[in-house]
């Protein structure tokens, strides 16, 4: 059987194609969370958003936005993680809110300026140990809806508070413990 040039270089000694590489299947490393996790957040999930739907809909305002849909996911999915504790629930709603209405009196808007005041948003938070990803979300929305501050913050911080309450009363039923960190 002749040798092809290729296979000499390899220094494969017979003429069969090169094996493909197999391809891996993505594989989550992490084990399946226990059934009674996985229902009590959707059970939760649902409860606390129905809250602000009740709390909007009573002060005809739109509560339920998503950032506050993303922090229930966080929250209620994974309530001893950093992120879904009430320092970083709350306080990094209300930091990125902060800059946000700070960066629109200084005459910042649209798009760029909300590209700009998400990343000025995340260096705060993370600054002041309160990072939280779905507060990213809020700082876009404030400079792309620009809300009235006067309406829109109170909403913000009762949505958030009410989120973090919710998820206590929760965990108080099931006897588990959240938050784990309070400050």
């Amino acid at each position: 059987m002749a040798r092809s040039p290729s296979d000499m270089r390899e220094g494969r000694g017979d003429a069969r194609p090169a094996r493909q590489p197999r391809v891996r299947r993505w594989r989550v490393a992490e084990p399946r969370p226990p059934r009674h996790t996985v229902a009590s957040a959707a059970v939760t999930t649902s409860v606390a958003l129905t809250v602000l739907v009740l709390v909007g809909t009573l002060l005809h305002q739109a509560v339920l936005i998503p950032p506050l849909a993303a922090t229930t996911a966080i929250v209620t999915a994974t309530p001893g993680s950093p992120l879904a504790q009430p320092r970083h629930v709350v306080g990094g709603h209300m930091l990125s809110c902060l800059v946000c209405y700070a960066l629109l009196a200084l005459g910042w808007h649209g798009p760029f300026a909300a590209a700009a005041a998400c990343g000025v948003a995340c260096g705060v938070v993370l600054l002041c140990k309160a990072a939280h990803p779905p507060a990213m979300a809020t700082a876009v929305m404030i400079m792309v809806t620009e809300p009235h501050a006067a309406g829109f913050v109170p909403l913000l911080a009762t949505g958030a508070v009410l989120l973090v309450l919710v998820q206590l009363i929760s965990s108080r039923l099931q006897r588990e413990k959240y938050p784990t960190t309070w400050w």
